[in-house]
C-alpha cells in the first residue's frame, strides 16, 4: 500500500510517517520507483508507536528499543511502562496535594469573607 493508504489505516499523518522514517523507526521500507510500498507489520508498527507516544513515551525511547524492523526489545519496554507508571502515580499524588492546599485556600479565604460581611 502507498503511504496515503498506510496513513488512513494507521491514523497518524503522511508528515509523521515520513518523520518516523527518518529518524529511523520505520526501516526498510520497500520502495517502488519513488514511491514508497508498506505492508500489514508496518501498519501495526505505526500504531504501536501512536499508542506509546499517547502514554506518553517519547520517539528517541522508542528507537532505543527498536531490535529489528518490527519489533520492540519487550522486557525493557514493560521496564519503561513500569518506570511511566510510577512517574504517574507520583503526578496524581502531587496533584492530590496540590488539590488539597487549593482547598484549605479555598475555605479559609471563604471564612475571611464572612467575618468581613458579618463585621459590616
Amino acid at each position: 500500500m502507498f503511504i496515503g493508504e498506510m496513513a488512513k489505516r494507521s491514523g497518524v499523518s503522511v508528515k509523521a510517517i515520513r518523520h518516523y522514517e527518518n529518524i529511523g523507526l520505520l526501516t526498510d521500507i520497500t520502495r517502488q520507483g519513488s514511491y514508497r510500498i508498506y505492508d500489514n507489520a508496518d501498519v501495526e508498527f505505526v500504531t504501536l508507536i501512536k499508542r506509546a507516544q499517547l502514554l506518553g513515551l517519547s520517539l528517541a525511547q522508542l528507537k532505543s528499543l527498536k531490535v529489528t524492523r518490527h519489533d520492540l526489545d519487550w522486557p525493557a519496554v514493560v521496564e519503561l511502562l513500569e518506570a511511566k507508571k510510577q512517574q504517574v502515580l507520583d503526578d496524581i499524588a502531587a496533584l492530590e496535594q496540590q488539590k488539597k492546599l487549593l482547598d484549605y485556600y479555598h475555605q479559609d479565604i471563604k471564612i475571611c469573607l464572612d467575618k468581613l460581611d458579618s463585621a459590616l
